[in-house]
This record gives structure tokens, C-alpha cells and sequence, in this order.
């Protein structure tokens, strides 16, 4: 009689065990040597290492245990999620052909292909409809918690002293820190408004999240935030009361962007160019308007583009290092960057035409995905709708779409197949 509820039980403790491994091993470096860390961790991470590769190859088997244990619902779930992740993981591996470096790109098909297997057994009906959710709210608090201990406790370890004092924690840099606490905000914030736990709680782990926000002066971090925060308050109520709310939102957010171009046009006699647009945000960053000197890198990734503009130069096959195609880089700045700073640049460069419009394809089903899911489970699709657009803000300064085993990656995947999970589940639920 207890028979099928263990084995639930097992379930569900596997399933928030993979979420909960899936971005410990992301986030938290294998070595806490402050020399060991910027760029040179960053390379590490791309290129991967044997620790690294026993840590996901034992998540990925576990999750291919459960698929076979659930073999229809994993396969069903794999029928209805974005077809656009399928055409994705085929493109880059097909890009394996004209890889300058195929060992490489293999690698990284390898991890987004467990990547995309990951996805499909955290979701419901396998995991329950917001285990995701709860196990990455759980994960990134204890990250946190963890990181604020080690900075107070070890700054040695936990300080970077060269950035002013700002908290990198258990991280690999500050900035990584700032976006774990900036997506803790969000998930507790969820929490405060949901009353699924104490208020006092989750008001002072709301509040706790936002302190080590603060100290780890992460700006960009700290503004998506608050981004983020303001989208989700305002799609989690039910402003418009119509079927069609969100294209309706669309179409204002659209209009509004039309007669904002058009006042400037009148103003100046011109069209905005890049340096228009990036010039308010970079002060509120408190940043120069080049971005720290990102627009430069933008100009050398671009140029290495035009040479593959159509299909790219092959899937992580371009920041590879020293004596890899980014060498030309290195040799303009004095030092190896990890990767291009912007996103979509970079899926440009590796993926060429086809691949930033399969991406494009990927992130707008989603989108619709998202307004679908509004009419079942509105405050769930709100909060991933947020968290969407902080991820394609962020990565206008920062790259980590497609990049296998990052922290936006990874919520990028896991949130397409569980969102289109739910809608299949709602599909069947409806009369």
C-alpha cells in the first residue's frame, strides 16, 4: 500500500535534489584562490574539467533514470515543449561539422542536450506544478545565506578588496552574487504576496536578499531587479479584464516605444542611435556610456562575425582561449575575454543568422507560452515572465544565453519546459 508512495516520495526528493545540484555546481567555483579567479576562472568554466564533468554527468544520468521510470510523461512532455530548445539542440550540433574546435562544441551540445533532459523530469506531471519554483527559491537562499557567512566570517575569500569592498561570497564574482540575490528578492517577494509561508518569514527573507543585493554593488543587478520586481507586481493583478490582456499589453508597450521615437525625432531631426539609448541607462549604472569598454569588444566580436554570418563559427567554439579564434582579441586588450558581454552578439557569432533567429523563435514562444499560462496559473506566469525580461535585459551587457551551464541558462531552459508543461497539464485538466 506504502509501495507508490515512496516511490513519489523519491521522486520528488531526486527531482528538488536535481534542481538543487544543477545550479550548485553552476555557481559555486572549485577553487576559493582569489588569484584563481576573473578571466582564468572563466575560461575554466568553458572549458570544463574532469570534476566538473563527473558533477553533471551524474545529475544528467539521474534525470535519464527518472525519464525511464516515467517514460510516457517524459515523452509527453517532450512532444509539447518549445519546439524552437529541439531545434536549437539540433543546430548546434550540427554546427559540430564546421567547428574550428569540434571537441569543444561536442562538450557543449552534450551539457545543453542533459540540459534540456534536466528540464523535462523537474517538470510536471514527473515534478509538481511548482517544485521548480520552490526548489530554486530553497537553492539560491541557501547560496546566499551561505555567501553573506563567508563574506562576514572569511573576507579573504568571501571580499573582493580590488572592487571596493564588494561581496562575491561563494561565487565566482560579485556580479553573480548580485543576480542570485536579485532572483532571491523576486522568488521571496512572490512568497510575501502568495502567504504560503509566515509573513514575518518571508518579509525578512525578502528583506535579507536584498541586503546582500545591496553589498555585493552589483548595479546592473541591483537595476534589472527592480525591474523585474515593478513587471511582476504589475502582471501578477489583473489590470485588464479581457482574454487578451497580453497582447493588448504588447500593443501599449509597442505604441508607447513608437510615439517615444517619434518625440525624439521631432526634437532632433533624427532617428536614436546606440549611443542615445545607452547613455541614460549607463548613467543610471553608474557606468561609462561605452559600457566599461564593452562596446569595443561588441566591434572585434562583430567583425569576427561577418566571417561566418550566415550559420556562425560552430556552438562554444569561439572563446576557447589562448590561441583560439578570439585570440585576435586578446592580443587588441592585453588579456583573454571570457566571453563577448552581449548575449546576442555572441549567438551571432557562434550560431550566425540561423541560430539568433532560432533563439529569437525560442524566446517568443515562450513569450506566448507565458500568456497562455495567465489564464491557469497567473501569478506563476508573471513571476517567470519577469524573470524573462530581466534575462534579455541583462544580456544586452553580459552573455549567457546557450552558455551551457550558466545561472540564466539554465532558468532560461528549465522555465520554457516547465511552463509548456503546465499548459499541456491544463490542456488535459479542462473540460
Amino acid at each position: 500500500m506504502d509501495g507508490p508512495a515512496s516511490a513519489r516520495r523519491l521522486d520528488h526528493f531526486l527531482i528538488g535534489a536535481l534542481v538543487a545540484l544543477c545550479f550548485i555546481c553552476s555557481l559555486v567555483p572549485t577553487t576559493f584562490q582569489m588569484g584563481e579567479l576573473g578571466p582564468e576562472a572563466g575560461h575554466q568554466i568553458a572549458e570544463g574539467s574532469l570534476l566538473r564533468q563527473i558533477q553533471f554527468g551524474t545529475i544528467f544520468l539521474t534525470a535519464g533514470w527518472l525519464a525511464y521510470r516515467h517514460p510516457a510523461e517524459a515523452l509527453g512532455i517532450f512532444r509539447r515543449m518549445n519546439p524552437f530548445l529541439i531545434l536549437l539542440l539540433i543546430y548546434c550540433a550540427a554546427s559540430i561539422a564546421w567547428s574550428p574546435a569540434p571537441n569543444v562544441t561536442i562538450k557543449r551540445v552534450i551539457l545543453l542536450g542533459g540540459l534540456l533532459l534536466t528540464g523535462i523530469v523537474i517538470s510536471p506531471p514527473i515534478a509538481t506544478p511548482r517544485q521548480f519554483s520552490h526548489a530554486l527559491l530553497g537553492t539560491l537562499s541557501a547560496l546566499v545565506v551561505v555567501s553573506a557567512f563567508v563574506a562576514v566570517a572569511l573576507p579573504h575569500i568571501g571580499v573582493d578588496l580590488f572592487l571596493d569592498g564588494a561581496w562575491r561570497g561563494i561565487m565566482w564574482q560579485k556580479n553573480l552574487l548580485g543576480a542570485v540575490a536579485g532572483l532571491c528578492v523576486m522568488l521571496w517577494l512572490r512568497e510575501c504576496m502568495e502567504r504560503r509561508l509566515p509573513l514575518g518569514r518571508t518579509v525578512a527573507a525578502t528583506l535579507f536578499s536584498l541586503f546582500v543585493l545591496f553589498m555585493s554593488k552589483s548595479t546592473t543587478s541591483m537595476v534589472v531587479t527592480v525591474v523585474g520586481i515593478t513587471i511582476y507586481l504589475a502582471l501578477r493583478q489583473r489590470w485588464v479584464r479581457n482574454s487578451h490582456a497580453g497582447l493588448i499589453a504588447s500593443l501599449v508597450g509597442l505604441s508607447l516605444l513608437l510615439v517615444l521615437t517619434y518625440v525624439f525625432y521631432i526634437a532632433t531631426g533624427r532617428l536614436p542611435t546606440w549611443q542615445d539609448v545607452i547613455a541614460p541607462i549607463a548613467t543610471l549604472l553608474n557606468k561609462s556610456p561605452d559600457l566599461t569598454g564593452r562596446t569595443e569588444i561588441w566591434r572585434l566580436v562583430l567583425v569576427a562575425a561577418r566571417q561566418h554570418l550566415t550559420f556562425g563559427i560552430g556552438y562554444g567554439a569561439f572563446w576557447i582561449g589562448e590561441g583560439g579564434p578570439a585570440q585576435f582579441i586578446a592580443d587588441e586588450f592585453g588579456w583573454m575575454p571570457s566571453h563577448g558581454h552581449n548575449g546576442y552578439i555572441d549567438l551571432l557569432n557562434e550560431l550566425g543568422i540561423v541560430g539568433l533567429v532560432l533563439f529569437i523563435g525560442l524566446l517568443l514562444w515562450h513569450l506566448v507560452s507565458l500568456f497562455l499560462l495567465m489564464r491557469v496559473d497567473r501569478d506563476e506566469a508573471a513571476l517567470h515572465l519577469s524573470i524573462l525580461v530581466l534575462m534579455v535585459i541583462s544580456n544586452f551587457s553580459e552573455s549567457q544565453f546557450l552558455r551551457d551551464v550558466s545561472l540564466q541558462n539554465m532558468v532560461l531552459v528549465f522555465s520554457s519546459i516547465t511552463v509548456s508543461a503546465r499548459l499541456q497539464l491544463a490542456r488535459r485538466d479542462s473540460p
